[in-house]
């Protein structure tokens, strides 16, 4: 069925999720944009933070399309103009969506993990070659037409390719280094701390908004970690570390709602479990702290057996299990 041939171009360029995207009005200075449920496994959170002289972006992620529509939607909704962008941690997906942000508010300063600039190289190769999967994916798709008399599937894969051209020929820059391990940042009676972290991958930022309280970490602060190439020791001093600040009252995990800073002992249970347990099964007691219902259930698992073998495959190279 021809539908079949596009369903893969559609799920890059169609932007299922933006329609559905909901912006969350916390107060008058901070809005939180929850991605639809169906993707809230694979679009991160992302947060508005507005002052009196301007307003920051925090993270982004990999669905181009999507970024564009929240682009236009900021410039919407808020009367100030963008700062600052912060990037909460060094995954890829969420480094390569910052930089079509980037070049959306060409104006603002764009800070992410020293980790980013020092291998930013090797972010721009992957955004290349993302790039060129969705040509690939646009090809593929075009010559499928070529059989079929489809006026409107036409219309789309133009679009399609305008938007692939537009970013091909996009120049993207480097974020800029924070001059120190913590800084505060002023957008006009609301104030920021951002400081460098070692959390979920090689390298993150946390953002705290003095104005109510909430602490911007994502991946970091995932109620079910996902463990990428993370130090898990690291990973489980730092939230530790935040669980006992008197600063923060609520997160803003990459994945899930916001919650209470008590929450915080679910990811430290499982990383405890993970670091510590002998065994590959997750404890009867850490799956109890969690909902119940099937799919977190299951991705629970699996994330868990995930850290177990790294955290196995990190041991063994430091020769500590045979």
């Amino acid at each position: 069925m021809i539908m079949r041939f596009y369903f893969a171009l559609f799920f890059i360029f169609a932007s299922f999720s933006a329609p559905a995207t909901q912006w969350l009005k916390v107060d008058e200075k901070t809005f939180l944009i929850a991605p639809p449920t169906s993707a809230r496994y694979l679009t991160s959170n992302q947060a508005v933070l507005i002052g009196q002289k301007c307003a920051a972006i925090i993270d982004a992620h990999g669905d181009f399309s999507a970024l564009e529509h929240f682009a236009n939607e900021v410039r919407k909704r808020i009367p100030k103009p963008i700062c600052y962008l912060f990037s909460t941690s060094s995954d890829e997906e969420q480094i390569l969506g910052m930089t079509l942000l980037a070049n959306e508010f060409p104006d603002a300063t764009w800070h992410a993990p020293r980790h980013v600039s020092m291998h930013f190289n090797e972010y721009q190769s992957a955004l290349k070659d993302k790039l060129s999967r969705f040509e690939k994916s646009l090809q593929l798709s075009q010559s499928r037409l070529e059989t079929h008399s489809n006026a409107q599937m036409q219309q789309r894969l133009n679009k399609a390719k305008a938007r692939i051209e537009k970013w091909q020929s996009t120049a993207f820059s480097s974020p800029t280094l924070l001059k120190a391990a913590q800084v505060t940042l002023d957008l006009g009676e609301h104030s920021l701390v951002v400081a460098e972290i070692e959390g979920a991958t090689q390298g993150g930022l946390s953002i705290l908004s003095h104005h109510n309280s909430g602490l911007f970490v994502g991946l970091t602060a995932n109620p079910i970690p996902y463990v990428q190439n993370s130090d898990l020791e690291a990973w489980l001093a730092t939230i530790k570390k935040l669980r006992n600040s008197e600063k923060v009252t609520w997160l803003l995990p990459a994945q899930g709602k916001p919650y209470k800073l008590k929450a915080l002992q679910k990811p430290i249970s499982f990383l405890e479990a993970a670091i510590n347990s002998d065994s590959m099964v997750m404890p009867e007691a850490l799956l109890a702290m969690y909902k119940t219902d099937e799919l977190t259930q299951t991705r629970l698992r699996l994330m868990y057996e995930l850290a177990k073998n790294k955290q196995v495959q990190k041991m063994q190279k430091q020769g500590t299990v045979l």
